[in-house]
C-alpha cells in the first residue's frame, strides 16, 4: 500500500472500518440538521420540518427551495465522535504507514462535506490541496483522508484523482468568477488519466497535499455525507495552520505521554475562538 502511495499520490484502503464506526459522527449530523430545520422553519423558509426522512435525505429535501449556505461544516460539528474517530487506531495505523512516522497529529481543519443533489459549490474542480494552504506548505507532507458515510459512486458525485499528479509539482493556478475554487491554469486532465474512486463506508481514500482530485455534481437523490480529516508529522512548521485550526498529537511512540485528550483539544479551539457547536 505505501508503495502504491509513493507512486501514485493516492491510495484506497477497503475496509479499515467499520460502518458502525461512523454512528457516534451520524447522531452529531442528525442533531445539526434538526437546528438547520428548525431555523428555516421559524424563519418561515420551510413549512415541513421533514421529521420523519432519513439522514441520507433529510438536508436534500430542507434545501431544495433554500440553498445551503456552508458547503463544508467544522465547528459545527466539532465533539468526541470526530476527535474519537481521527484518534481511530486504524486510521492511525493507516497514517503511520504512510507518512512513514508513528509521530502523529491530527490536524484541526477537518471537514463533514454535504453535497447535496444538484448543487454547484459543493462540486470542486481539479485542485492541489497545497495551493489553498500556501508556499509554506509546500514542502510540508500533509496528509488527507477521506471518509465516505455512504456508498459513493461517479452518480453522486465521488472523489476523482490523478494517479501520479503529485509528481507534477505545484501548478499555477487562477481564480474563476462565481467559483469558490482555484483552477490549474493548464487542463490537468490532457496530462493525466484520472480515476473515478467508488467507495463504501468505512473504506478509505488517502491523498496527498499535492494530488490532483476533484468530485462533480451529485444526481442522486440523497446526499453524499463525508468527512476528511488531515494529519502530518508531529513537529512540522505548521503553526499558521494551527493558529487558525488547533490540532492534537494523535500518537507518539517516543513520548507516549503527549498524546492529547479530547478536552485538551476541545480547551485550545476554545482559545483559538473555534468552539463546537
Amino acid at each position: 500500500m505505501k508503495r502504491f502511495f509513493d507512486e501514485n499520490g493516492y491510495v484506497v484502503a477497503p475496509g479499515v472500518l467499520c460502518d458502525s464506526d461512523f454512528d457516534p459522527l451520524r447522531k452529531v449530523l442528525q442533531s445539526v440538521v434538526d437546528e438547520r430545520a428548525r431555523c428555516l422553519f421559524e424563519t418561515g423558509e420551510i413549512n415541513d420540518l421533514c421529521e420523519d426522512l432519513p439522514l441520507e435525505r433529510r438536508l436534500a429535501v430542507l434545501h431544495q427551495e433554500v440553498a445551503q449556505t456552508k458547503r463544508s461544516w467544522n465547528s459545527e460539528v466539532f465533539g468526541e465522535p470526530v476527535y474519537g474517530l481521527a484518534s481511530h487506531p486504524a486510521l492511525l495505523d493507516l497514517a503511520e504507514d504512510l507518512l512513514g512516522t508513528p509521530e502523529i497529529t491530527a490536524n484541526g481543519d477537518f471537514w463533514v462535506r454535504p453535497k447535496l443533489p444538484g448543487e454547484g459549490q459543493t462540486s470542486l474542480p481539479w485542485h492541489q490541496d497545497c495551493v489553498y494552504y500556501g508556499p509554506r506548505s509546500y514542502d510540508v507532507p500533509i496528509l488527507s483522508l477521506w471518509l465516505p458515510l455512504v456508498d459513493v459512486d461517479e452518480r453522486n458525485g465521488c472523489i476523482r484523482v490523478i494517479p501520479g499528479s503529485h509528481a507534477w509539482g505545484v501548478l499555477p493556478v487562477h481564480k474563476v468568477e462565481g467559483v469558490r475554487a482555484l483552477v490549474p491554469d493548464e487542463d490537468v486532465e490532457a496530462r493525466g488519466h484520472p480515476v473515478d474512486v467508488w467507495m463504501k463506508p468505512g473504506d478509505v481514500l488517502a491523498f496527498g497535499a499535492r494530488t490532483f482530485h476533484s468530485s462533480g455534481i451529485n444526481t442522486s437523490e440523497g446526499v453524499r455525507w463525508s468527512i476528511d480529516l488531515r494529519y502530518s508529522e508531529t513537529g512540522q512548521p505548521l503553526e499558521w495552520l494551527f493558529d487558525k485550526y488547533p490540532a492534537f498529537v494523535a500518537r507518539s511512540r517516543a513520548q507516549p505521554g503527549s498524546v492529547e485528550t479530547f478536552e485538551q483539544w476541545r480547551v485550545n479551539r476554545e482559545r483559538a475562538g473555534r468552539p463546537g457547536p
